[in-house]
């Protein structure tokens, strides 16, 4: 009777294993599929009815071809001297409407920060000296701002949540902040997972100083010389 209850219960466990190895790897698959359909049934549907009015046929996909070559034109038209100057002219039109204005100044502020060759947004992955002394946070560098017509120059770091535009904006000292060799894609993708996809070492230094031209020791004392693993200083993981 011992041996056929623990011969049960090494069923049961290995059922229970493999049923939460493969939700492991069906779930995130179908979700992200499903977002994918979701997304494209949404941007299909922006141009559909300007086809079926043209043709008489709903065609699935060419709302979304249609949609990608006018962006394409769009920017194409942006990218050159008198492109730039038209969408400055319409940006100015536009920023005067009231209700309008406010959604379109927050909008193109986001897609900004993901934006290769924007001046805003979210420019590089540090680690940043932050809540107190010894705890780690990593975040994304926004820029630089002096306080005060003679104060000192401060660092903007956006500490996100999950959420990814829900964070902590925080003003901090240049040696409290130390650059990564991360992109800001990287940043993302290791934030949104909470952590998880933390590699095993990340190489740092001072801000502004890539490690060809990092100046003798200027790199943070202690456990950061030239870098630090996730293993040995649990306090970097964000």
């Amino acid at each position: 009777m011992d041996w056929l209850q623990k011969e049960k219960e090494r069923i049961s466990a290995s059922i229970k294993t493999k049923f939460v190895t493969g939700l492991v790897i069906f779930l995130p698959a179908a979700l992200s599929l499903y977002i994918l359909y979701r997304i494209f049934d949404f941007l299909d549907s922006f141009l559909d009815p300007f086809i079926v009015s043209r043709t008489g046929y709903s065609i699935p996909g060419m709302g979304v071809l249609l949609l990608v070559l006018l962006i394409l034109a769009v920017g194409t038209v942006a990218t050159n001297v008198l492109g730039h100057r038209l969408v400055l002219f319409l940006e100015n039109v536009m920023a005067k409407i009231p209700i309008f204005k406010k959604f379109y100044t927050t909008l193109k502020t986001v897609m900004e920060s993901f934006s290769p060759n924007g001046q805003k947004g979210f420019r590089k992955v540090v680690l940043a000296e932050y809540p107190q002394n010894g705890v780690w946070t990593m975040g994304f560098f926004t820029g630089s701002v002096r306080f005060g017509k003679d104060g000192p120059v401060l660092q903007s770091v956006f500490f996100p949540s999950n959420n990814i535009y829900i964070g902590i904006q925080a003003f901090l000292p240049a040696d409290k902040v130390m650059e990564t060799t991360f992109s800001v894609e990287e940043g993302m993708k290791l934030i949104l997972s909470g952590g998880i996809t933390l590699p095993d070492h990340i190489s740092l230094f001072p801000l502004g100083h890539p490690p060809s031209t990092n100046p003798p020791g200027d790199l943070l004392s202690g456990n950061l010389q030239n870098g630090v693993s996730s293993e040995s200083n649990p306090s970097l993981r964000p």
